[in-house]
C-alpha cells in the first residue's frame, strides 16, 4: 500500500474481447481485422451474435471471474484490484492501464485470458502493453503463468471431457474430439510453443481418462478416412485432436480442421461424438456458435449424438489456481 493508502499493485486479466452490442460488431471487427470489414460481412457476424445473444460473453465472464479473484487474493490478505484490459474492445489494455497508473498502481501481474501463449494472442497482448507502458513512467508488468500450466485449468478440462463423454456414452462407437482454435501456420515461429503445449495438456488428460496414448494418424483408418491427425482410434475410448474456428485468411492453418473430422466421423460409423474444446478458458463465440450451433447441428442432423465439454468460465478452482499463481508475484 501506498502512503495514502492506495495500492501499488493491480492485477489484470487481459483478453481479445468482443462486441457488446449488435453495433460494435462492425468497429470491433475493425479493430481485430486492420482494416474495414465489408458491410456483408458484418451483417454475417452480428446474425451469428445475434444467434448466441447479441453480444460477446467474454466481457460478463472476465468481470465475474476478476470478482472472485479479487475476493480471494483478500482472503490471503493481499487486497489488491483486479480489472481488465481487452485487446481489441473495451475496455482497452491501453485505458485500464492509464487508470491504474492514475490511481497510484505502478505494479501490474498481468493474467492472459488465452491459455496457450501464441503470437497470435499473447504477441497482442504484449504489444498493447508495451505500447501503453512507453508513457506510464516507472510502471512495472509482471506476466503470471499461462492457465494451461495451472493445475485447476487442468483439473476443469478433465472434469468437463468426462462428464461429455458420460453424456454419449450409450451411444457407441464413439469419438472424442479435443479442439483448439487454428492459427495460421505462417504466424508460428519454428519453436513456438503453442501446439506442443496444447498435446502435453491433451496427454494429461487422456492418461488420467484412462483412455489410449496418442500416435501420429495417417489418415488410412477406415475409422476415420482421409485425416492426418493426432490420437487414437482403439479401446477404451476412441479420440483424436483437431482445430476449429480458422479464419478467412488465404493462408495454410493449422489442421486438421474441425470440419473435416466431423465429415470422417459421420462417415466412419461413429454413433456419438464428444467436443472437449480444450484450447479455451472462457466461452465465446468459437464456443456458443460454431461448436453448440454449427458443429452440433451438423451432428445431430447426421442423427448422431452429440456433447460439448465445458470450459472453465469463473469456476472457482480455476480462481483458486490463479491466485495460488500469482500470490507470489504480489
Amino acid at each position: 500500500m501506498s502512503g495514502n493508502g492506495q495500492p501499488l499493485t493491480a492485477v489484470m486479466l487481459v483478453g481479445f474481447g468482443g462486441p457488446d452490442c449488435l453495433d460494435s460488431v462492425g468497429p470491433f471487427m475493425r479493430n481485430l481485422m486492420g482494416y474495414e470489414p465489408s458491410e456483408e460481412l458484418v451483417q454475417q457476424v452480428q446474425r451469428r451474435y445475434l444467434t448466441i445473444g447479441g453480444s460477446s460473453p467474454l466481457l460478463a465472464i472476465a468481470g465475474e471471474l476478476a470478482t472472485k479473484l479479487e475476493a480471494k487474493l483478500a482472503e490471503g490478505a493481499h487486497e489488491v484490484p483486479v480489472v481488465i484490459g481487452m485487446r481489441y474492445w473495451d475496455p482497452l489494455i491501453g485505458e485500464t492501464l492509464r487508470h491504474l497508473y492514475e490511481y497510484g498502481v505502478r505494479r501490474v501481474v498481468v493474467v492472459s485470458l488465452s491459455p496457450f501463449e501464441s503470437k497470435v494472442a499473447t504477441g497482442a497482448y504484449r504489444e498493447a502493453l508495451d505500447e501503453a507502458v512507453s508513457d506510464l513512467e516507472e510502471m512495472e508488468l509482471v506476466e503470471a503463468p499461462p492457465l494451461h500450466t495451472l493445475s485447476g485449468f487442468g483439473g476443469l478440462l478433465v472434469g468437463g471431457a468426462a462428464e461429455a463423454l458420460t453424456d454419449i456414452k450409450e451411444h457407441t462407437p464413439s469419438l472424442l474430439v479435443f479442439t483448439a482454435h487454428s492459427l495460421p501456420v505462417e504466424d508460428l515461429d519454428e519453436d513456438d510453443p503453442y501446439v506442443p503445449a496444447l498435446r502435453g495438456v491433451v496427454d494429461r488428460i487422456v492418461s488420467i481418462l484412462q483412455m489410449g496414448e496418442g500416435i501420429e494418424l495417417d489418415g488410412t483408418d477406415p475409422r476415420l478416412v482421409g485425416v492426418k491427425t493426432y490420437g487414437c482410434l482403439d479401446e477404451p475410448q476412441s479420440w483424436v485432436f483437431a482445430y476449429q474456428s480458422r479464419g478467412n485468411r488465404p493462408c495454410e492453418w493449422l489442421g486438421p480442421d474441425l470440419d473435416d473430422v466431423i465429415d470422417a466421423a459421420i462417415a466412419g460409423g461413429y454413433r456419438s461424438i464428444a467436443v472437449a474444446p480444450v484450447g479455451f478458458a472462457t466461452d465465446h463465440m468459437e464456443t456458443l456458435y460454431d461448436l453448440d450451433v454449427v458443429v452440433a447441428g451438423r451432428v445431430l442432423d447426421a442423427d448422431i449424438e452429440f456433447a460439448r465439454a465445458a470450459v472453465p468460465n469463473a469456476d472457482e478452482l480455476l480462481v483458486d489456481s490463479i491466485a495460488e499463481a500469482i500470490t507470489p508475484l504480489l
